[in-house]
């Protein structure tokens, strides 16, 4: 066989391409109509046979290799053998598909072997092995790249994927010994999700899955609920006449006693943080459950107060409206808008209800009573 030599071997990734011919963002293409990029690329060279250009068929054979000397690299992929390939004036094109995993950011070399179509000779292996180098513009998807620009109200990268699965993410990080997935931002959010589930965090080992530290705080749109069990019901007046009597599912039936014509008023304290996970809460709604035993007999005010130091405090609201509820249970919401804010310096609260009674076997049943937090 003649001896045979590249002169000049040329890779043009498709990816380039498809980078360089739309540098400005554009609205989102509907992916459902398109077919998914596979992971073959062209590749382009010149062929010369005793110096001339070659003209005829050729089969060919490629191998990609890690290292430039094919010795001591390591083969990646399988050989790819491409026969009666036509040579036009020493130049040739071939599809070449090593699939995806090997074009991870590390460098690679192609070893390309050649002989004539009709002959079953062994190839001939081409030195030296060509580098495959990236197109400038994918030069911006190799490992440790920083992309840089501003695109306004478009993201800087996106990803879609419209699979299906147990795992048809858009975006997948790892990391052996930090972050999978980081993100920063001077004026805004450095990492938001928006979907069922907008971010969740899972831990393989049984470590943390989600954490938060530094001074920022953990924010949600979401509410939350605290229920406060009735049988909490202290007395406002510890020498007065009050009675209690647990009603077997965490409620209490306050009696008056002995000077039942007499109003009484009784507390229920709040167990609540200031602050959550470094943000303030907020208390927006407050439902209270509660019965009477008659008609004359019921809650004539109910007030609710958030204290400041020892001795002082804030009224959030304060309701006069007599309410009776016989045989039946009862549940009266109200707004709360006023010193409603709970901080690292505000956040003991307590409900004061006072009832009045028709007689001394008459009762008013509380059941208990529901908080709205929210904490945005």
């Amino acid at each position: 066989m003649k001896t045979r030599t590249m002169m000049h071997l040329a890779l043009w990734l498709l990816l380039a391409v498809l980078l360089c011919a739309s540098p400005a963002v554009a609205d989102e293409p509907d992916l459902s109509a398109q077919a998914a990029l596979g992971t073959a690329f062209t590749y382009q060279g010149r062929l010369l046979d005793d110096n001339a250009p070659a003209n005829g068929t050729y089969d060919f054979e490629f191998k990609l290799y890690d290292g430039s000397d094919p010795s001591t690299a390591t083969q990646r992929g399988s050989t790819i053998t491409v026969d009666d390939l036509a040579v036009t004036n020493g130049n040739f094109t071939v599809s070449l598909d090593f699939g995806g995993s090997h074009f991870n950011g590390q460098a690679l070399w192609l070893q390309v072997g050649v002989r004539p179509g009709a002959s079953s000779d062994p190839y001939t292996a081409l030195s030296p092995l060509t580098a495959l180098n990236a197109a400038p513009y994918a030069l911006g998807l190799r490992p440790g790249a920083r992309l840089t620009g501003t695109v306004n109200a478009e993201p800087m990268f996106a990803a879609t994927n419209t699979g299906t699965g147990m795992a048809p993410v858009g975006v997948w990080g790892n990391s052996v010994n930090a972050a999978g997935v980081y993100g920063q931002s001077t004026h805004s959010i450095g990492v938001s999700g928006v979907g069922p589930v907008g971010v969740q965090g899972y831990s393989a080992t049984g470590g943390v899955a989600i954490r938060a530290s530094g001074t920022g705080v953990i924010q949600s749109t979401a509410k939350s609920y605290l229920w406060i069990s009735g049988n909490s019901l202290q007395k406002a007046d510890t020498n007065d006449t009050t009675r209690f009597l647990y009603d077997y599912y965490g409620g209490y039936y306050v009696y008056g006693g002995t000077d039942w014509v007499h109003n009484k008023t009784v507390v229920l304290p709040v167990t609540i943080p200031g602050q959550l996970y470094g943000q303030n809460v907020t208390m927006t709604g407050l439902r209270l459950y509660f019965s009477t035993s008659d008609d004359l007999t019921g809650i004539t005010i109910v007030a609710m107060r958030r204290q400041n130091g020892v001795g002082a405090g804030d009224e959030i609201f304060r309701d006069d409206t007599d309410r009776v509820c016989p045989g039946a249970q009862c549940v009266q919401h109200w707004d709360l808008t006023t010193n409603n804010v709970l901080s690292d310096q505000r956040g003991i609260v307590y409900l004061a209800i006072q009832c009045g009674f028709a007689g001394s076997g008459s009762w008013v049943q509380i059941g208990g009573a529901r908080l709205t937090l929210e904490h945005d």
